[in-house]
């Protein structure tokens, strides 16, 4: 998919790119989210079935997973099972840039709508 065509959405303080194209009907779901600093996932929890690989491209990631923090700097890379309550944010004072791909997650659910559609 040519950058130019990525779906994009802006949400307060952040932009999410779709890279997996319409046309791919696997469960899996790569993204690029783009955060200003303070940005997050907002006050709730995120939960969803399968699994969620997050690649921190540049700046720094903060996720919680089950009362765990993991501190996500450029490089660094975290792979959960979304069944358990995780959020996300950008602690920093920079921009931040993540890849994000979501696989297994049940037939019909569109988990990447919860990571987006709650930014603040």
């Amino acid at each position: 998919m040519k950058s130019d065509e990525r779906p994009r959405m802006s949400f307060t303080r952040g932009v999410f790119e779709g890279l997996g194209g319409t046309q791919f009907s696997a469960r899996v779901e790569p993204f690029v989210l783009t955060l200003e600093s303070g940005a997050s996932s907002g006050p709730r929890n995120i939960v969803h079935s399968g699994h969620e690989f997050v690649f921190c491209l540049r700046g720094k990631l903060e996720y919680s997973v089950d009362k765990e923090f993991f501190q996500l700097e450029s490089g660094d890379s975290l792979l959960i099972e979304s069944k358990l309550k995780h959020r996300w944010k950008n602690p920093g004072s920079t921009v931040t840039t993540a890849l994000v791909i979501i696989s297994g997650f049940a037939e019909g659910e569109q988990p990447h709508a919860m990571h987006w559609k709650s930014g603040e």
